[in-house]
């Protein structure tokens, strides 16, 4: 797993690239928004378009890295979500605790307004 990260003002959009599952993007995507929350950053757009899959174990990460940013003060927007990641976040019903845009634009106008 690949994760890039752009920086758009105060906004970072953090881009993994691959699948998100147990021992495999769960900690990359772990690892890459606490350092950025290390380094003081707090609102982040995590952009999924090239992410191909969620386990549990990705789920799971999600929710986690949705609290750890909240906890520092920020907030978490998702977008690019495939059909395949938006039916398991309609069954897990993540839909209601996740702020889903479908692109960038959206999500990061989502922080202005």
């Amino acid at each position: 797993m690949n994760i890039r990260t752009e920086e758009h003002g105060k906004i970072v959009i953090v881009i993994p690239e691959g699948d998100i599952k147990i021992g495999e993007g769960d900690v990359a995507l772990r690892e890459t928004i606490r350092s950025l929350i290390d380094a003081g950053k707090k609102n982040f757009v995590l952009d999924l378009s090239s992410v191909r899959y969620l386990d549990s174990a990705g789920l799971g990460e999600l929710v986690a890295t949705l609290k750890r940013v909240r906890e520092a003060g920020g907030d978490l927007r998702v977008c690019g979500v495939n059909r395949r990641v938006d039916e398991a976040f309609h069954v897990t019903q993540l839909v209601r605790v996740l702020d889903i845009y479908k692109d960038r634009s959206e999500a990061i106008a989502a922080f202005v307004s």
